[in-house]
């Protein structure tokens, strides 16, 4: 026999946290014990004892009639009591940075947002000055709120660059001096005493996304985020896809053509290096790239047009290359603004139906403007999702 006996107080807990999250996925619909019963198989007695334990931790409630919807209410018959999370009785924290800003946001239990901030960062900001905003931002927060601090379930970081996962930390991001093989999580759990989740922004962002945007992305969409740089991240069945090594992928620094430009990485050829040739005022002014092209592109300027087709075609080049490779059945595109990504997108669509003897279909094309509240909530995601694990 292989490995440890699962105890039974292990097998308590699993189930409670099965049950918990099916709660927490109702929201303030609720849900049933009798729902519950029949979603996990597990035993009626087995579910009231976790009901029973879960309201007295004062983790769950009993919803009002009143807050039912119609469905619920009109059917006839006892109708089963539903039980909500208790909104108040857990926080997560969700907070994204990069090379400009920090984003901040403060959710209760129901994934409600009541509290978001933006915090610009100065040229030439350090690492060490980064998490020392950090740290103040959230215990700010925190004391401004009135939050005891064993309420908060966690901080979830959106940190920019390739995020090292399996030990929690930036391996590398250039725009921000010292973001190299920084141990973020470690360094910020003993300074705030919270737990402290981490992964690539471009990650949490595509997450949110996924499951808030709206798209009919069939349950696999890669998500293209363009600010100073570009990067991607990939969501297939509500799971964000990393390397074997545990790391974020680097979208950005595929290499589309080895006689390219050089890149901030090293190489030459990098997709980002391409798209930042286009645009050399996102890395000397820190903005987003083809931030300020809305009014030309609307006055149908030729230049602003030509920059567009060929940014769509470096991106179609890299997306060949990540279709061969995951296949995904959807790809979203996040500019700096609605005019600017469905530009990009309008282009790639019209590129990406060219015949292709490996590809069952073009895929859909979605494109957004970024949204830091997205971000956020993406990052909080991270946190629930460790919660409940």
């Amino acid at each position: 026999m292989q490995g440890n006996p699962l105890r039974a107080s292990d097998l308590r807990v699993h189930n409670q946290n099965i049950v918990l999250s099916i709660i927490h996925a109702s929201q303030s619909q609720g849900t049933s014990q009798s729902e519950i019963v029949l979603k996990t198989g597990l035993k009626a007695p087995t579910i009231f004892r976790i009901f029973t334990s879960l309201e007295e931790e004062g983790l769950i409630e009993p919803v009002a009639a009143e807050a039912l919807d119609e469905s619920v209410s009109a059917k006839k018959g006892r109708r089963p009591v539903n039980y909500s999370v208790c909104k108040d009785a857990r926080y997560s924290i969700g907070l994204e940075f990069w090379t400009a800003y920090l984003s901040i946001g403060v959710f209760n239990f129901l994934g409600e947002r009541i509290y978001s901030g933006m915090h610009p960062l100065e040229d030439g900001v350090h690492a060490h000055e980064v998490m020392d905003l950090i740290v103040l931002q959230v215990e700010e927060i925190i004391t401004h709120l009135g939050i005891d601090k064993s309420r908060v379930l966690g901080l979830g970081v959106a940190a920019p660059g390739q995020v090292d996962l399996a030990n929690r930390k930036v391996a590398y991001y250039p725009r921000i001096v010292g973001m190299k093989d920084i141990p973020l999580v470690e360094v910020l759990q003993e300074r705030l005493a919270i737990p402290v989740m981490i992964h690539n922004n471009c990650s949490a962002l595509a997450f949110s996304e996924y499951r808030y945007g709206g798209y009919d992305h069939q349950n696999s969409m890669f998500t293209f985020l363009l600010r100073t740089g570009v990067n991607g991240a990939f969501v297939h069945d509500d799971v964000i896809y990393t390397n074997s090594r545990d790391l974020t992928i680097e979208t950005g620094h595929i290499p589309i053509n080895f006689d390219g430009p050089r890149c901030s990485c090293g190489s030459r050829g990098c997709l980002q290096a391409f798209l930042q040739d286009l645009d050399p005022n996102s890395v000397e002014l820190r903005l987003a790239l083809f931030e300020g092209l809305d009014a030309k592109l609307k006055e149908n300027d030729p230049q602003a047009i030509r920059t567009i087709e060929r940014a769509a075609g470096y991106l179609v080049i890299a997306m060949k290359v990540i279709m061969r490779l995951l296949a995904p059945r959807s790809f979203l595109f996040v500019g700096c603004s609605s005019l600017v990504a469905e530009a990009l997108a309008s282009k790639v669509r019209h590129l990406i139906a060219e015949p292709d003897a490996f590809a069952c279909g073009p895929p859909e094309i979605f494109a957004t403007a970024y949204d830091p509240l997205l971000a956020q909530k993406g990052a909080s995601d991270l946190v629930l999702q460790e919660f409940f694990r």
